[in-house]
């Protein structure tokens, strides 16, 4: 048997290529609908063999939907957005349905994994089913100018043989925050949906979906009344009934409207007995309150329960890895961090790529008073082969905060030889330039700074190749500066740095700034050098480095040292600080007052 891809789409040039590479091998035939590209969207389709037809936009999705599938001569037909990706692990699942002989089924619902926030992360992963795969020839058409559904064809009945749900997946990206500003789809949807709501006010379907547009925007009490709305005509048997009860218990649990949301989650399990999903919440509401007790009982029934049905199931890992790392982080604030590493090791077992877990399972093992080399063998057990350029330089970054720039290194050239997204490439250098710079290894370090183009890490990227240009005299400070110092990323760092590079040669320095006003831009440039100074061990240089704090004026600058010195372990001398700044200054403020007292409880323990 074979497929039709059919799509609709319109200036989707930044995701369109990433959708039609996971399907190239799979279908037989790509359809585009192209309702007003201005954009290389049509380029983009026709290197991929794709047959494109040109439709003037109506404001009806379903029209266009259906333009899509009136063109398709293939025997199945594969609907998609250009910001959908196809997990190319269920391809032969996929095809097994499609060529057996003896399927009678005309509509499959497949999953679809949506991410939100600002990047794709198993931590903002929702599940839906969507209309996926419909057999062609049949007469189904979509109806609805937006949040379109599906109808039969005149005098023809759906059966449960008809439709059919399936473990097939396919990743949606259009949820991320920087594609949904670009195109201003809230704005679009709800426009759409008003005109609905204008015929027909009691419409529940829509009234849920205009609760979703403003939820999606955190305008979550407006998002409750229309949920509210269409909840007075609430039939369980819809299709979205399980997601609007799910929707109310979340916008209750923000509100702080807890009465109302335990009601609704009770609610909801008389209805739906294996949502798993609402539980969860009750959960990490109870572990919100403090009610530690109530919430692992109500955790170890997500437990029991398993992940829901997939035609209810939202919250990804409810009745596994989320729920163990909730657990964990129960345990480890009862500070009973054995049963945290233990609920800490489930979630990894369970889903590797769950990044925050990792450093959940740094703070155990601090607590536990695990060495460094014992933390990573421990990692290395987690990694499997799935695992990628993201979540090695995440375990990059781990190591890095605790001043392993060995272990950090090891994972960031682990990161490039599986970066499969060349966007992260100069993240890469940067990660393995500063590891390297940390371990002494200047030239190296500089190695890597000279390859970095990306915009986000020229600043520190410049600063820090002038470093290793000051510690190695066999860098060229010809290869780095800029002979007009106004291009230069950051010109009060650059400042600062030449004042430095003065002070170690015995130079005297003219005042970097003399008043409080225009010293305070100055104040930051230094103490982030005296933190690197300090952080590579370099004393000698970092008292040099403590002259420029005589060539500003500025009255915290005694606190700020203090800081430093408190952070990087120096706790004698923090103290010192501390009672300079506050003789001298009459400076001091919350946190430095808790620096100060932990540093003396350390001084008092050591003498």
């Amino acid at each position: 048997m074979s497929i039709s891809l059919c799509m609709i789409a319109k200036n989707e040039e930044n995701v369109l290529g990433r959708c039609l590479e996971s399907v190239k091998y799979l279908v037989d035939e790509i359809i585009i609908v192209d309702t007003g590209s201005t954009d290389s969207t049509v380029k983009i389709a026709e290197k991929y063999g794709a047959r494109i037809f040109y439709y003037k936009w109506d404001n009806s999705f379903s029209n266009a939907r259906n333009c899509s599938l009136e063109k398709a001569t293939k025997d199945w037909i594969l609907i998609m957005d250009a910001d959908d990706e196809f997990e190319k692990k269920d391809r032969d699942k996929l095809l097994k349905l499609v060529n057996d002989k003896d399927n009678h089924t005309d509509i499959y619902f497949l999953q679809t994994l949506s991410y939100s926030g600002d990047k794709p992360a198993y931590e903002n992963i929702t599940m839906n089913l969507n209309i996926r795969l419909i057999r062609n020839g049949k007469g189904y058409k979509f109806i609805g100018n937006v949040h379109e559904q599906i109808v039969p064809p005149p005098n023809h009945s759906n059966n449960s043989q008809n439709i059919k749900i399936e473990n097939i997946r396919f990743y949606h990206y259009g949820y991320l925050n920087e594609i949904i500003k670009a195109k201003n789809k809230r704005k679009r949807n709800m426009d759409l949906i008003k005109k609905n709501l204008d015929k027909n006010s009691n419409n529940s379907f829509m009234l849920f979906n205009m609760g979703n547009e403003y939820y999606a925007m955190s305008q979550y009490k407006e998002a409750l009344e229309y949920y509210m709305k269409s909840y007075e005509n609430f039939v369980p048997q819809e299709g979205f009934s399980s997601k609007l009860v799910l929707r109310l218990v979340s916008c209750n649990q923000i509100l702080r409207n807890y009465e109302m949301e335990y009601k609704f989650i009770d609610e909801g399990l008389k209805y739906y007995p294996n949502f798993t999903d609402l539980e969860f919440i009750r959960a990490n509401t109870l572990m919100g309150e403090g009610k530690y007790l109530s919430a692992i009982n109500s955790l170890e029934k997500c437990i029991q329960m398993g992940e829901p049905p997939v035609e209810i199931n939202e919250l990804v890992g409810v009745g596994s890895y989320k729920t163990y790392y909730v657990l964990s982080n129960i345990y480890f604030n009862l500070k009973e961090y054995d049963r945290a590493l233990y609920y800490c090791d489930k979630v990894l077992k369970s889903n590797p790529q769950y990044i925050k877990s990792y450093s959940k399972l740094v703070q155990i093992m601090g607590a536990k008073k695990f060495s460094i080399d014992k933390m990573k063998e421990k990692f290395d057990r987690y990694l499997d082969e799935n695992a990628n350029e993201g979540l090695y330089l995440y375990l990059s970054d781990i190591f890095y905060s605790q001043n392993r720039f060995d272990i950090a290194y090891d994972y960031a050239e682990k990161a490039e030889k599986t970066c499969k997204d060349r966007s992260n490439i100069s993240k890469i250098y940067y990660y393995k330039g500063i590891c390297l710079f940390y371990q002494k290894k200047f030239n190296e370090a500089y190695s890597f700074f000279e390859k970095i183009t990306e915009k986000n890490f020229i600043d520190q990227n410049f600063y820090y190749s002038m470093l290793c240009s000051t510690f190695d005299n066999n860098i060229s400070t010809k290869n780095i500066l800029i002979d007009n110092p106004k291009d230069i990323p950051d010109n009060r760092k650059y400042l600062v740095y030449m004042k430095f590079k003065d002070l170690i040669e015995g130079k005297k320095c003219t005042p970097l700034a003399k008043d409080i006003e225009s010293s305070g831009k100055f104040s930051g440039a230094i103490f982030n050098l005296l933190s690197i100074l300090l952080k590579i061990n370099y004393f000698d240089e970092f008292e040099s480095g403590l002259q420029l704090l005589n060539l500003i004026e500025d009255d915290n600058v005694l606190l700020y040292l203090a800081k430093l010195y408190y952070k990087n372990g120096y706790m004698s001398l923090a103290y010192k600080e501390f009672l300079r700044s506050i003789k001298i200054y009459d400076k001091i403020d919350v946190e430095g007052l808790e620096m100060m007292k932990q540093a003396l409880y350390f001084n008092n323990l050591r003498c």
